[in-house]
């Protein structure tokens, strides 16, 4: 009798990759972990000095004070705060089992975000060995996951694409919704979705699902304190340039760059639905993660806020789509990388560096202009094609 051979529960291929990530993830756990000495800067750590989280008379967010980040961050900082003051009434002691449990669901999610984009890579084809160096091997992956929240936002929103290709719209819908609670800028994708829906009866069902659970997970506070909630938005409604090309041509603190701000983003959305609109596309899958890799570049290019975490949410996407040659992501990277690495050090930054003299916002530009270069890429790829493959190939 032969004994029958049974499939591994996770695929050699995916567990050497989780390997990897789960590697990288435990350096920058450890790099950024408040009881190392020294330890690099996080918006994960920094929030804890507040009142409300780790000073005073713990608080709910959104109820007891403005929390400038959406409602899941909020929660997750709300029960990680909680149960870092439940272990110790130290200051120090209580950061560092905050800062564990919170890093923990961060890995947790950027796991769980690789093995969506795998799972992508199988339902359309495409090379899983591309997950290492188009994602995980990233200045930005290795920097910027255990940094801030925004690998929540990019698993939600790598998700609903995932649900949609399967077919299962409202699971995609839900996710969406997900992701803009997680950050704002999932929203771009709803475009995306929404010109993919056949009827304006499919249409407004998968709009309302996606904003019925942002509006319910928010409910509660607008219902309570909404003077309170209201002041996340309005912090991010006042907040002057940051990271954004258009230092060089409004002051830092000139709320009409909000406008041009808009109008570019606009216009960047516009032109990537109306340049694909004319494309033939061999399926489904390929034509909606090249436009959302359009609409996630729209973003990037048109916000007057990019701070460098934010080039996370086009990762996905260069793993998906062999679009742009990897020597110039890994230049983008760079500049993204030296945002921060000039950022806290005055001799470096020239005093300041929101500053349009500064050489953090001369490397925040150039990011954005390989970025435009990505996506003229996508819309006009004979053109381009010199300046990105040929070009290289002949000095090399």
């Amino acid at each position: 009798m032969t004994e029958k051979r049974t499939e591994p529960r996770i695929p050699k291929d995916l567990a050497e990759i989780l390997l990897v990530a789960g590697l990288i993830l435990a350096f920058g756990f450890w790099e950024h972990f408040p009881p190392v000495n020294p330890n690099h800067y996080t918006d994960i750590a920094s929030i804890f000095w507040r009142e409300g989280i780790g000073k005073g008379r713990h608080g709910i967010p959104y109820y007891d004070y403005v929390f400038e980040y959406p409602v899941i961050v909020g929660f997750f900082t709300y029960f990680t705060s909680y149960f870092g003051r439940s272990m110790s009434t130290d200051f120090s002691i209580s950061m560092a089992f905050y800062s564990l449990a919170m890093n923990l669901v961060i890995i947790v999610f950027a796991l769980g975000t690789v093995v969506v984009i795998y799972k992508l890579c199988e339902l359309i084809g495409t090379d899983k060995k591309r997950i290492l160096p188009y994602f995980l091997v990233t200045l930005s992956f290795i920097m910027f996951t255990i940094y801030n929240w925004d690998i929540f936002a990019i698993f939600f929103s790598t998700l609903s694409i995932y649900f949609y290709l399967l077919g299962k719209k409202r699971h995609s819908a839900i996710s969406l919704g997900l992701g803009i609670a997680s950050k704002i800028y999932p929203s771009i994708l709803g475009p995306i979705f929404l010109l993919e829906e056949k009827t304006w009866k499919e249409r407004l069902t998968f709009f309302a699902l996606a904003a019925s659970v942002f509006a319910l997970l928010n409910a509660p506070f607008m219902i309570l304190r909404y003077d309170v909630w209201w002041g996340t938005w309005r912090h991010h409604m006042t907040w002057g340039l940051e990271n954004s090309w258009l230092i060089y041509v409004f002051d830092q603190m000139d709320m009409n760059a909000h406008y041009a701000s808009l109008a570019v983003l606009l216009y960047l959305v516009y032109k990537g639905i109306g340049g694909t609109l004319r494309k033939p596309y061999d399926s489904q899958a390929s034509r909606i993660i090249e436009r959302s890799f359009l609409m996630c570049l729209a973003w990037l290019i048109g916000s007057y806020v990019c701070p460098p975490q934010m080039a996370l949410m086009i990762l996905p996407y260069l793993v998906l789509m062999p679009l742009a040659p990897l020597w110039l992501l890994y230049l983008a990277e760079i500049f993204n990388a030296l945002i921060i690495v000039l950022w806290f050090t005055p001799q470096l930054n020239f005093g300041n560096p929101l500053i349009a003299s500064s050489p953090v916002q001369a490397f925040s530009a150039m990011r954005q202009l390989i970025w435009l270069i990505f996506f003229l890429r996508v819309l006009y790829p004979g053109k381009l094609k010199f300046w990105t493959e040929d070009l290289f190939q002949r000095i090399r």
